[in-house]
């Protein structure tokens, strides 16, 4: 049985089919440059934890639909928003002819602009973030959780105002009340998620 030529020996036998090209590693020893145990694959990072992570071309689907229940959720404090400031206005010119309700009109406007700044700043909350998903960065993501887990608070404080309520339309508002708090706690889940965090903490170039 023959062996190769040691290593540094000046070249293998020409006779030999079985020896290695000229200036080649013997068999049995790894050539040079050649990935294996102990040398990182192309494409692979040096260190363990699997390949690196590939740069996403395209908006996760969970991040798209966070985005979606945002804008929606928005929009409906912005016409909530409206709404109470056209009552408010509307209840204080009935009761401004009134001499005696001068003070009540005052109040109900009052209480109306309140309403209507409390509204507009949770619309403005949703939307603007769900604008900047496209190119915002984990200051956007943790923003519209924040606005999610307000809806959330007032999602579970009218669910629970609406059972202690004794009207016939409290079955209404209950059922309300589960789908504004399920489509809340879908955005904070949504954004939440590790492909969430991937997309918001993505290079830039």
């Amino acid at each position: 049985m023959s062996y190769p030529p040691p290593p540094g020996s000046p070249g293998p036998d020409p006779h030999n089919p079985y020896a290695p090209p000229q200036g080649g590693a013997p068999y049995g020893y790894p050539q040079q440059g050649a990935p294996g145990y102990g040398y990182p694959q192309a494409g692979m990072p040096a260190y363990p934890g699997g390949p690196m992570q590939q740069p996403f071309v395209s908006m996760p689907g969970q991040v798209v639909t966070a985005r979606v229940l945002l804008f929606i959720a928005g929009s409906l404090w912005g016409l909530l928003a409206v709404v109470v400031l056209i009552a408010g206005l509307a209840a204080n010119s009935m009761i401004r002819d009134v001499p005696v309700a001068n003070s009540v009109g005052a109040g109900a406007l009052g209480a109306a602009l309140i309403g209507f700044v409390l509204c507009g700043g949770m619309a403005t909350l949703h939307i603007v973030p769900a604008s900047m998903f496209g190119k915002g960065a984990a200051g956007t993501r943790v923003t519209a959780i924040i606005g999610a887990t307000l809806n959330t608070i007032v999602a579970m404080l009218t669910f629970f105002g609406s059972i202690g309520s004794d009207e016939s339309s409290a079955g209404g508002s209950m059922v309300i009340a589960l789908l504004w708090l399920a489509t809340a706690v879908l955005t904070i889940i949504f954004c939440s998620m590790s492909q969430a965090g991937h997309w918001f903490n993505r290079p830039r170039y």
